[in-house]
């Protein structure tokens, strides 16, 4: 019984003094191509180009890009393999040391096809003259395939003032879905289809809505989007946030959705609804 104990005690302490991950230096970045926070056009096939300028590395590092569905980090500082929608290196320009260039996933069913906002990274390792194997990682920067957002136009009834124009941050029952809509269009360009909205009062100026709904290409569900009325540049606009799990119509006829489906974070700032018309919630359709 003694000696049980001994060894319990034995393994503890081994565990104990177990090193925690630990994390990777900073990769500091300059000339970076697609800059952080940059829209791309849906590109299903030929992969996205990067390219980029890494100070620390000594020359002949191994430098790759990691693309995730999130921009949660592990222990480590880096993106984890389970959100990882893609993985590759970049070769270094013989003639500048430090310039790298290489291109995404080429497909077909490459993840730059698919509207929405994604994160990477790019991670370094190299092995000194001891032998040390090194490794370094940049900061998360986001990259959304879609359009940008338009400008609203200027205000057509001479300002906040206006007939018609929003005074205050209070928002309606038939805010909430228009925003939806405007929000689902915006990001997918497609129109959703079955859309339920599931929208609950926050406080006067915010709802939370659960929304569910497919298109002509994904089929949408555990999303929660938040909307809330706020004032910028002097005028009142919608700020949107949605999260939920996005899964092909093409991989569900195989599998479950659950299965099948990657993690979404979309974020946007609309044009308030205009007021006046109970039909401005359909204009969106």
């Amino acid at each position: 019984m003694r000696r049980i104990v001994v060894t319990l005690l034995a393994a503890a302490g081994v565990l104990a003094l177990a090193p925690a991950a630990q994390a990777v230096d900073p990769l500091p970045l300059s000339a970076v191509s697609p800059a952080s926070g940059a829209f791309r056009p849906p590109t299903p096939t030929g992969g996205l180009a990067w390219q980029l300028t890494v100070t620390g590395p000594p020359p002949g590092a191994d430098v790759a890009v990691t693309v995730s569905s999130s921009p949660v980090t592990g222990p480590d500082g880096t993106l984890p393999t389970d959100t990882r929608l893609d993985f590759f290196r970049l070769t270094e320009n013989p003639a500048a040391p430090g310039q790298f260039s290489g291109l995404s996933d080429p497909g077909p069913n490459a993840w730059s096809a698919d509207l929405g906002v994604y994160y990477w990274q790019a991670v370094a390792t190299w092995t000194d003259a001891a032998g040390v194997l090194h490794s370094a990682g940049s900061a998360i920067e986001k990259l959304t395939i879609g359009t940008p957002p338009a400008t609203p136009p200027p205000s057509q009834t001479g300002g906040q003032g206006g007939a018609g124009a929003r005074t205050t941050l209070a928002m309606s029952s038939l805010d909430a879905p228009f925003y939806i809509r405007a929000l689902i269009r915006q990001q997918t360009n497609r129109r959703p289809v079955g859309l339920h909205y599931a929208c609950k009062r926050l406080k006067s100026s915010s709802f939370r809505c659960r929304p569910r709904w497919h298109d002509s290409r994904n089929v949408y569900s555990s999303t929660t989007a938040t909307l809330t009325h706020v004032r910028s540049g002097g005028r009142v606009v919608a700020r949107a946030t949605l999260t939920g799990r996005r899964a092909s119509r093409t991989c569900t006829r195989r599998r479950s959705v659950r299965a099948c489906g990657v993690r979404i974070r979309w974020r946007a700032t609309l044009a308030t609804r205009p007021l006046g018309s109970s039909r401005a919630a359909r204009s969106v359709r």
